[in-house]
């Protein structure tokens, strides 16, 4: 039996050319600047479920076509808070697995995240995707957040001490 009739002996890198999972790179900015006196975070909310089931998030989105990754950073930020970002740094690359329950899929999706460290000259706007927009306290991040919110800001933070 060949490793692709054994589901058991299949590598994740073999999985995903036989199409067991889909994978997904996207990237964002990640903004980080003094904001009433304390450094805090710009996290957004969009989705199509009720702003309260919705986790905060980095501005950011999947990487489409022809775009390079720090191209698609910034338009996703024009799109979700209206604004042009500059691009100052690069923040840690994560990979998350996303499994079929949470999302609906047919497949599990494999999804690796980009996140750049980006400064704003104005004050965000919320586009037409986003339902919320909030600054937070890097100290004091909220409960609902997602996955890569918290390791990247204790990146951050480890990087400007």
């Amino acid at each position: 039996m060949n490793k692709a009739q054994n589901p058991q002996s299949i590598n994740q890198t073999k999985a995903s050319e036989i199409g067991l999972f889909k994978t997904m790179i996207a990237s964002g900015p990640v903004i980080i600047q003094k904001h009433k006196g304390k450094p805090q975070t710009l996290l957004v909310k969009h989705g199509d479920k009720p702003v309260d089931e919705l986790k905060w998030k980095f501005c950011g989105g999947k990487l489409l076509k022809g775009w390079s990754l720090e191209e698609n950073a910034v338009r996703e930020a024009k799109e979700e808070i209206g604004l042009e970002v500059k691009i100052i740094g690069i923040l840690p690359t994560m990979a998350l697995w996303q499994e079929i329950p949470e999302t609906g899929a047919e497949k599990p999706e494999l999804i690796i995240l980009i996140h750049y460290l980006a400064e704003i000259n104005n004050e965000p706007r919320k586009g037409k995707e986003v339902l919320a927009m909030q600054w937070f306290d890097i100290n004091n991040l909220p409960a609902d957040c997602a996955p890569n919110i918290k390791p990247i800001i204790e990146a951050y933070k480890k990087i400007n001490k």
